[in-house]
């Protein structure tokens, strides 16, 4: 059986499921079929999902702890591929926060393109140090940004807020 090293998070392997604890807040595991297909179950409660690309680590710790407090589950993903890969293998998010300036084989933009035609029920919200990058037409937030701001703006795409964690 193959296993999958992402950089989510620790993965642990039984039989003919890999477990995977994401960031201490979102589990999900990935059952691997005979045919070699994945299929994901993932068990998220009802509080909405934002999925955080961003190659600048600690840029992406701070946002995915700020999302985090605010009440969100997160996904991190360092690039684009790492992002489109978990969504079209089925990972359940509400809102797509993205950078674009990544290494990989698509940039944030691109990402956002194969998001809209991909997946065209999910939000989206994209990020630049260089504001004449916003090459789509979309939520744009300019960096350097406020996290707090960041977070009012998910809670607006989604018109819900989900209260702090408890």
């Amino acid at each position: 059986m193959t296993r999958f090293f992402t950089s989510l998070g620790l993965e642990r392997q039984h039989a003919r499921f890999v477990e995977r604890k994401m960031n201490h807040s979102l589990s999900q595991w990935l059952k691997v079929n005979r045919n070699g297909s994945r299929s994901i179950e993932q068990k998220s409660g009802d509080r909405p999902t934002v999925m955080v690309v961003e190659d600048e680590f600690w840029i992406r710790v701070l946002i995915a702890d700020e999302l985090r407090t605010a009440g969100y589950l997160v996904v991190e993903c360092s690039t684009a591929d790492e992002a489109i890969d978990l969504l079209r293998c089925g990972v359940a998010v509400h809102v797509v926060f993205t950078d674009v300036n990544m290494p990989g084989s698509m940039n944030g933009v691109a990402l956002a393109q194969a998001v809209r035609v991909e997946f065209p029920e999910l939000k989206l919200l994209v990020t630049s140090a260089h504001p004449h990058q916003k090459t789509f037409s979309g939520l744009f937030v300019p960096k350097p940004y406020d996290p707090h701001r960041v977070a009012g703006l998910i809670d607006q795409l989604i018109g819900t807020t989900p209260g702090p964690l408890r």
